[in-house]
């Protein structure tokens, strides 16, 4: 489960809530509010805490949620975000979390997830194995892994361009979030085993990890509703997971606490199917 389908919980709430779905792990975003100290800081003490009491309900966190615009073409705002990076990936140690995730965002002025024509530049890729290997490094001296998830807007927008990524640079503290549904483009919504393989083929060695979503275009272009809602043909993705990620943890996203259970036997079917 993602920590975020929770809003403001509490971390004795949260976990509670997800032991009760009877789902033993947990994606955490330390910044959100009511994962926060009484002084709305995260910390090594809040962070000992919040593992402790998702322990207590036997799940544990692999995983902790970084996700900001990596690219923000406001200098200032680039470095806020990554030193907030920073200090999260040296905390992941007192959540128990061997990871932190995040996307690599956008060039865009104002919509961090939004497409820009200078994504696809080579400046901006440079600019991108710039930040991930400063990233890299600090993660990979604190026993981290950072995980890299594309999406169709950002810099990193296509499974090709993530496997780049992985071959140029060192593979320490570096990999990658099976997120097929971030990657599909309009027209692979007609073409899903040939898309889902490319996608498969060229990044599941490096991924640790998988997320559950769907994918969808509306005139405002992609979106990625809670699974079982989209366009998703979604036997083929739990196919392609089963083959070749079969002991990655799958996390659920983009849905509501009240829709846990209808989401978690829609995805069940699909892998029976």
């Amino acid at each position: 489960m993602m920590s975020y389908v929770y809003g403001n919980s509490s971390a004795e709430e949260m976990a509670a809530a997800i032991n009760g779905h009877g789902i033993a792990f947990a994606q955490v975003d330390p910044r959100q509010k009511g994962l926060l100290d009484g002084d709305g800081r995260m910390g090594i003490r809040q962070a000992e805490h919040i593992r402790k009491v998702f322990q207590q309900q036997g799940i544990s966190i692999p995983v902790l949620s970084g996700y900001m615009n990596l690219l923000d073409p406001d200098p200032g705002r680039r470095e806020a975000n990554l030193q907030e990076m920073e200090e999260m990936i040296e905390l992941c140690p007192s959540f128990g979390a061997g990871c932190i995730a995040t996307e690599t965002g956008s060039l865009h002025p104002t919509n961090p997830w939004g497409h820009h024509p200078d994504n696809d530049t080579e400046a901006a890729w440079d600019a991108l194995l710039h930040v991930t290997e400063r990233l890299r490094l600090r993660a990979a001296s604190n026993g981290v892994t950072l995980l890299l998830e594309g999406y169709v807007n950002n810099v990193l927008s296509t499974a090709e361009r993530a496997a780049r990524l992985i071959r140029e640079l060192p593979s320490a503290g570096l990999g990658l979030v099976m997120d097929p549904f971030n990657y599909i483009k309009e027209a692979d919504l007609k073409r899903q085993e040939e898309a889902l393989d490319v996608i498969f083929d060229a990044i599941a060695p490096h991924c640790v990890i998988a997320h559950a979503k769907d994918t969808l275009y509306t005139a405002k272009g992609i979106h990625t509703p809670r699974a079982g809602t989209g366009l998703m043909q979604w036997e083929l993705v739990a196919d392609r997971l089963t083959r070749t990620m079969p002991d990655a943890v799958l996390y659920l996203e983009h849905l509501q606490p009240d829709e846990v259970e209808e989401c978690l036997a829609f995805i069940r079917q699909a892998y029976r199917q």
